[in-house]
Parts: C-alpha cells; sequence; structure tokens
C-alpha cells in the first residue's frame, strides 16, 4: 500500500482506512456480541451470589439482634438492682452526714455563743473602766483648773501686797518727806525769824548809835558854839558861832545820811532775807507738792492695778468656768462613745430542726430490650442480566449485518 505511487485522482489515504475500518468494525462487533452474551451469564452468576451473602447477612443481623437485646436487658437488670442498693446507701449516709452535720453546727453555736458572751463582758469590763477613767480624766482636769485659780489668786495676792508695800512705802516716803519739808519750812522760818530779829536789833542799835552820835555831836556842837560864844566880839566870834553851827548841822546832817544809809541797808537786808524766805517757802511748797503727787501717783497706780487684777481675776474665772463646761461636754461625748462602742448583749439562736429521712424515691425499671427489626434481604433478579447480554449480542450481531 505505501509502495504504490501517489495519486491524487486515483486510490486515496482515506479510501484505504476507510476499507481497514470495515473489517475492523466486523471483528470489533462480533467480539461485542459474543462479550454482551458472555456479560450477561457473568452478570446473572454474579446476582445469584449476591442474594445468597444478602439472605445470609439477614439471618447473622437477626441473631445478633437478638443476642444483643438479651445482654441489653441483662445489664438493665443489674443496673436497676444498682441503682436501688446505691440509692438506699447514699440516703442512709446522706442522713447520717445530716445527723452529725446537725449535731456539730449545735456545738458550733454554742461555741460562737459562749465567745460572743465572753466578748459581750469583755466589753462591759472596758466600758466600765474606760467610764470610771473618764470620771478621774474630769475630775483631774477639773482639779487643775480649780488649782489655777488658786494659784492665780495667790500670784495676785502677792501682787496686790506688792502694790500695798510701794503705796505704804510711797505714804511713808512722803510723810518722812513731808517732815523734811516742814523741819526745812522751821528752818526757814527760824532763819527768818532770826535774820528779821538780827536785822531789827542792827536797826536798833544803829538807832540808838544815831542817837548817841546826835546827841554827842549836838552837844560837841553846843560845847564848841560855847567856846566860840566865850571869844572875843566881833565879827570873828559871829564867824566860830557861825562855824559851830554849821559844823554841828553838818555833823547832824552827816549822821542823819549814815544812819539813813545804814537803815536802807537794813531794809534791803530786810527785803532780801524776806525774799530769800518767800523763795524757800515756795520750794517747800512746791516739794510738798509733788511729794503729795507722788503719793497720789501711788494711790492711782495702787488703785489701777487693783482695778487690773480684779479685772484678769474675772476674766481667769469665767475662762476656768468655760474650760470646766468644756470638761465636762468632752466627758459627756466620751462617755456616749464609749456606751455606743459597748456590744450589745448577744441572744441564743435556736437550733435547727432535727434531719429527717426524705421521702423514698419511686424506682422505675428500665424497659425491656427486643431485638431491632432487620429488614428483608434485597434480591437481585437473575435474569434480567442474561437477558440484558443476549439482547445486547443480537443488536451487535444485526448491526453488522446491516454493514
Amino acid at each position: 500500500m505505501f509502495d504504490s505511487e501517489f495519486n491524487p485522482k486515483g486510490w486515496s489515504l482515506l479510501d484505504e482506512q476507510l476499507a481497514v475500518s470495515g473489517l475492523e468494525m466486523n471483528l470489533f462487533g462480533v467480539i461485542a456480541a459474543v462479550g454482551s452474551v458472555v456479560g450477561g451469564v457473568m452478570g446473572a452468576s454474579q446476582a445469584s451470589k449476591n442474594n445468597a451473602t444478602a439472605r445470609s447477612n439477614q439471618k447473622k443481623q437477626e441473631e445478633f439482634n437478638k443476642k444483643t437485646a438479651k445482654l441489653t436487658n441483662e445489664y438493665n437488670d443489674k443496673l436497676d438492682a444498682a441503682d436501688v442498693a446505691n440509692y438506699e446507701a447514699m440516703r442512709e449516709y446522706s442522713h447520717e452526714t445530716s445527723l452529725q452535720n446537725w449535731q456539730r453546727g449545735g456545738e458550733i453555736q454554742d461555741y460562737q455563743y459562749l465567745g460572743k458572751l465572753k466578748e459581750y463582758e469583755k466589753s462591759i469590763g472596758i466600758s466600765r473602766d474606760q467610764l470610771d477613767l473618764n470620771v478621774t480624766s474630769a475630775g483631774q482636769a477639773i482639779q487643775s483648773e480649780e488649782a489655777a485659780v488658786d494659784d492665780m489668786f495667790l500670784q495676785q495676792q502677792f501682787q496686790r501686797e506688792s502694790s500695798l508695800a510701794a503705796l505704804k512705802g510711797a505714804y511713808t516716803e512722803g510723810n518722812l518727806n513731808r517732815r523734811e519739808q516742814g523741819v526745812t519750812m522751821l528752818g526757814i522760818e527760824s532763819k527768818q525769824r532770826l535774820g528779821t530779829a538780827s536785822i531789827n536789833n542792827s536797826i536798833d542799835q544803829l538807832m540808838k548809835e544815831g542817837s548817841f552820835a546826835k546827841t554827842n555831836a549836838l552837844v560837841e556842837g553846843l560845847i564848841n558854839e560855847g567856846r566860840a560864844a566865850m571869844g572875843q566880839a566881833g565879827k570873828s566870834k559871829a564867824k566860830r558861832q557861825q562855824s559851830a553851827s554849821a559844823a554841828l548841822h553838818r555833823g547832824l546832817m552827816a549822821l542823819e545820811t549814815e544812819l539813813t544809809g545804814k537803815r536802807k541797808a537794813a531794809g534791803i537786808q530786810l527785803a532780801e532775807l524776806s525774799a530769800e524766805t518767800s523763795l524757800a517757802k515756795t520750794g517747800v511748797g512746791l516739794n510738798l507738792e509733788r511729794i503729795q503727787n507722788s503719793i497720789d501717783a501711788a494711790e492711782a497706780d495702787a488703785e489701777y492695778n487693783n482695778r487690773v487684777m480684779t479685772a484678769n481675776m474675772k476674766s481667769f474665772i469665767s475662762q476656768t468656768e468655760r474650760n470646766i463646761k468644756d470638761i465636762q461636754l468632752r466627758k459627756q461625748v466620751a462617755d456616749i462613745n464609749v456606751r455606743e462602742s459597748t456590744m450589745i448583749k448577744p441572744e441564743r439562736l435556736s437550733y435547727d430542726r432535727v434531719p429527717e429521712l426524705p421521702p423514698e424515691r419511686e424506682f422505675v425499671e428500665r424497659m425491656e430490650a427486643i431485638p431491632g427489626f432487620v429488614p428483608q434481604a434485597a434480591q437481585q433478579s437473575v435474569w434480567a442480566p442474561l437477558i440484558q447480554g443476549i439482547t445486547g449480542g443480537a443488536s451487535q450481531a444485526w448491526q453488522m449485518g446491516q454493514s
């Protein structure tokens, strides 16, 4: 076929392939027909085997279900018996445990109640002691305040005594100074009297001496005039008489002038003595006024100090009264806090009810197991594969005849 010359208008490769294909198709059709029949026979044989296997499996499943139901019922019977036994045992155990717990709970309740009673008694004792301490503390605080008032009173007593002593000292010093000024005044007055007496005596002496001098001068003048008169008469006599008379007159005038000057000097001394005495008395008066002022100032200071001490004492007493009220108030607050913090007396609680057995349980036995339903084994048709194979083979043969 391959050695022929290629001719496009003659035999072609397609025609050659179609010719070969027709032969092959005839061969394949025969084989397919025979195979179809053989397949049908084999299918029928396999269907028969499958049916036998299905019937065997059905029988085995039925036997297994019966055995399983029997074992299940036996197991359920044991479970029912175990449930009843366990329930009875647990019911008895629970009841015993409840009784023991109830007894133990009563013991614990009694113990707690006794403990609270002890705490209550201890709290009462502590509160009682604290209240006593509050009384003692308040009493000591009030005593301290009263002692402070006593100390203040004693201090003011000493201050009053000191002020009174100072006033007495001022009085004593003033009296001494007054007496001293009185002595000074007596000395001034004595000096004035003595000075006045001395000046008056001097004046009297001067007057006496002047009188004596005048008398002597007059006598001497008369003697001189007498002498002049006893001389020779004439102008010289008259001149001598006039001269003697003039000398007498001059002597008397000089003596009068001298006496007048001495009297003036004595008057001036007397005036000076009076002025000095007046100044000295004025100084004494000023000193007496200063002494009185000192006494008045000492009295004013003593009165002022007395008022200040009295006011301080009143203020201190008022503050002490307020402090005592505050102490009493703090004590009341402390007492209230103590009473509020005191435990309330505990009360005994009633015991719980005695545990009882609960109602018995109603048991229901488990349902008896029965063998499970096993459906009938499915059966395959033995003739259907055979008929199908024969029909297929005939169809293949007919197709080959047509080709």
